[in-house]
C-alpha cells in the first residue's frame, strides 16, 4: 500500500467555518465534515453535539483534515506554514485577498529573490499561508 502524508488543523470551534471557506476561497472539495452529534463521542450540550470530530478537504491535490478542539486544549497553529504554490503572480493576489480578510497580513505580495510573487498571511481561523508563485 501506497503511503500518503496530510496535516491535520486543530480549530477553535471554527473547523465547519474554515473548510466551507476554503473550499470557496480556494476551489476546494470537502469530503468528510463528522460531527459530534453523528459519531460515537458524547455530546457534552448542543454547541459541542454541532462541533467537528475529523474533516478533510482536497485543494489542487492536497488533503488538509481538521477538527474541533476542546476550548482548553485549542492552541493557534504556530512553527509551520501552509505553503500554497500557485501559477501565476494574480492568482497569488487573488487567494492572498481571499485569506487576509479579518486575517492578519504579514507580508503583501511582492517579489522576492526566490519568487516573482510572495506572500505570507495569517487567516480569521489562525492559519499561516505563504502563497508562492512558480515553485
Amino acid at each position: 500500500p501506497a503511503m500518503s502524508l496530510s496535516f491535520h488543523i486543530g480549530f477553535n470551534g471554527q473547523c465547519e467555518e474554515a473548510f466551507n471557506f476554503y473550499a470557496q476561497a480556494l476551489g476546494g472539495t470537502i469530503g468528510t465534515l463528522l460531527r459530534v452529534a453523528d459519531s460515537p463521542v458524547p455530546a457534552t450540550s448542543e454547541a459541542h453535539a454541532r462541533q467537528i470530530v475529523h474533516a478533510n478537504i482536497r485543494i489542487d491535490g492536497v488533503e488538509i483534515a481538521g477538527g474541533d478542539v476542546a476550548p482548553e486544549q485549542y492552541q493557534r497553529p504556530q512553527g509551520f506554514c501552509v505553503l500554497l504554490g500557485v501559477e501565476s503572480e494574480a492568482r497569488v493576489r487573488s487567494v492572498f485577498e481571499a485569506l487576509q480578510a479579518g486575517g492578519e497580513v504579514v507580508m503583501a505580495p511582492q517579489r522576492t529573490f526566490f519568487s516573482p510573487c510572495y506572500a505570507i498571511v495569517v487567516d480569521r481561523f489562525g492559519v499561516p499561508w505563504k502563497i508562492n508563485c512558480g515553485t
